[in-house]
């Protein structure tokens, strides 16, 4: 039975027809029927769920540079990107492949936000390359915060900008993603800074794929806590992924899970922040592994079941919050 609420907005079933609220908008649907999918379908939509699920992990991971500011598509615009790298491996085919076997690049140039594209709020182009050693490069070009940093924000309001970079390894396949570096680049809203490069040293983790994002934030000084404070709103908050760059070999069985214990043990020991995180949210190694049985393929060693430690992260929420404290 569709209802009608004080706000004159229609909900509910009536006949074969679903009403539901979007946006502020009253949506219309046919009464969904149920059908018989093909393999090609079934396959397909598990590896949207795949695509949902590495999606999360990626947004997650990236929530220190966009700080939950953005747009309402931005979630099925990842997964959507994150479903075409997928869809468009050139070494393997459905119900075998992950994000790692994907095309990164149509990951470079996600925004987080449409309401301020990074491209149209930052003038200069940032250039990324890996150097000999393998590490990530970003060159960046003369910048007058006067003419290529585009806000809407008073002037008299902004005291400084932060442009920031950051670089985070992920692997899917060990269910852990690490912070291999963060660069901030302060700027006075008056000032020039000649050109210069970043270098992000830390290690890479093996079999793990990179993924760089880029941000800009306004700030303010706060002269009561004596400190500069964002002043960004889902309104203004650039930020988008500028370069990725795939994983090159596999890491040893295990690898994942002793790597997230080691930092584990040196956090509490050093009391450092955080830097690799479990993958409890993602199950794409289980969505693999039910494709692969029915071809009567073995699953490989490293893709362990992380079921039974998923359904304790979600009987205590706590273990699933750990990224909560990270903080740059």
């Amino acid at each position: 039975m569709a209802i009608l609420d004080n706000k004159g907005g229609i909900h509910g079933k009536a006949g074969t027809v679903i009403y539901r609220r979007y946006r502020g908008m009253t949506v219309v649907q046919g009464q969904p029927k149920r059908f018989k999918q093909t393999v090609a379908s079934r396959e397909s939509a598990s590896e949207f769920g795949m695509s949902s699920s590495c999606g999360r992990v990626i947004r997650e991971a990236f929530l220190p540079a966009y700080r939950d500011l953005y747009d309402g598509g931005m979630i099925n615009r990842l997964s959507r990107a994150v479903y075409q790298c997928i869809r468009n491996s050139r070494i393997k085919g459905r119900g075998e492949r992950d994000l790692h076997d994907g095309e990164l690049g149509f990951l470079e140039g996600m925004e987080f936000n449409l309401n301020s594209k990074l491209s149209d709020c930052l003038k200069v182009k940032p250039a990324v390359r890996r150097n000999k050693q393998g590490q990530v490069v970003v060159s960046l070009p003369q910048i007058n915060a006067q003419t290529d940093i585009v806000s809407p924000f008073k002037k008299e309001k902004i005291d400084r900008y932060r442009l920031r970079f950051m670089l985070v390894a992920f692997n899917f396949r060990q269910e852990f993603y690490e912070y291999v570096g963060v660069k901030d680049v302060e700027i006075d809203k008056d000032d020039t800074i000649e050109a210069q490069e970043l270098l992000f040293d830390g290690e890479v983790p093996q079999g793990s794929l990179l993924i760089l994002i880029a941000s800009v934030s306004c700030l303010s000084y706060n002269e009561y806590e004596l400190r500069y404070e964002s002043m960004n709103t889902k309104e203004y908050c650039p930020a988008a992924l500028i370069a990725t760059y795939a994983s090159e070999g596999e890491a040893p069985a295990g690898y994942g899970a002793k790597r997230v214990e080691d930092d584990d043990k040196e956090m509490k020991s050093t009391g450092r922040p955080q830097r690799v995180f479990d993958m409890l949210e993602y199950f794409g190694n289980d969505v693999l592994r039910e494709a692969m049985w029915p071809k009567g393929k073995k699953v490989p060693k490293e893709v362990q079941s992380r079921q039974r430690k998923r359904e304790k992260a979600s009987i205590n929420d706590i273990s699933s919050l750990k990224g909560k404290r990270v903080k740059f």
